[in-house]
């Protein structure tokens, strides 16, 4: 597993990019359900959107398109994997907001780890790295912390937070050091632009054809 921090990773006019094609369509975000679906949950509280990227547009220039190469690039510059962005999940634009340290119920996401985090051996298809890019950042809270790592890591605007959480050489998963939270957002905005990345997705088999378990849904259908 590998834990990295990386300023000024994306742009301002990114940012905005990303929050514009967020706007219309930002409803409340979700979690895993366990049964391979997923609901709302009291342990995260936040605003969410799926953004698609044209890749169709790369060569012009498209602002979202550019960020998104680099979130690979850099990807396959510390993983062996040569990931390609055919089936990869969506960009999604999260966003928290602070309303006082009076708040009984902030914007947060509790302790959960992105991929699998039971040293067990990689399902294919599942997600495998993650890059948490900071766009606004609150007054008061909001760090991500990785409690069983011992690191507390404050958000810093446009940069960016990085980690994986599998062994390139064995293919297991960790068994918790990348486990993770979202701290309470007090005071200000917290708007950040995140990337699952997964290994073992193409065109004829996306991210969305495994359920939250990690299963092909046609697999699932027949057991």
């Amino acid at each position: 597993s590998k834990i990295h921090t990386v300023e000024n990773f994306l742009t301002e006019d990114e940012c905005k990019a990303v929050e514009d094609a967020a706007r219309p369509i930002l409803h409340d975000a979700t979690v895993a359900d366990g049964s391979g679906g997923s609901h709302k949950s009291d342990s995260r509280k936040a605003k969410q959107a799926g953004i698609k990227v044209h890749w169709d547009k790369e060569a012009d220039g498209d602002l979202i398109a550019r960020l998104s190469r680099r979130v690979y690039d850099y990807v396959n510059h510390v993983l062996p994997f040569d990931i390609m962005e055919d089936g990869q999940e969506d960009l999604m634009s999260i966003q928290y907001f602070g309303r006082g340290p009076e708040d009984e119920k902030p914007d947060r996401y509790m302790p959960h780890c992105d991929g699998d985090c039971n040293g067990m051996l990689f399902k294919p298809g599942n997600r495998m790295a993650t890059i948490v890019m900071y766009c606004e950042i609150p007054k008061v809270g909001g760090a991500t912390n990785f409690r069983n790592s011992g690191i507390h890591i404050k958000p810093k605007q446009y940069a960016a937070t990085f980690f994986s959480y599998i062994d390139s050489e064995t293919m297991k998963m960790d068994d918790g050091f990348t486990e993770h939270s979202g701290c309470p957002v007090v005071e200000g905005e917290k708007k950040i632009v995140t990337q699952w990345v997964r290994l073992g997705v193409d065109k004829e088999n996306p991210w969305n054809s495994f359920n939250t378990l990690g299963i092909k849904h046609s697999d699932a259908e027949n057991q």
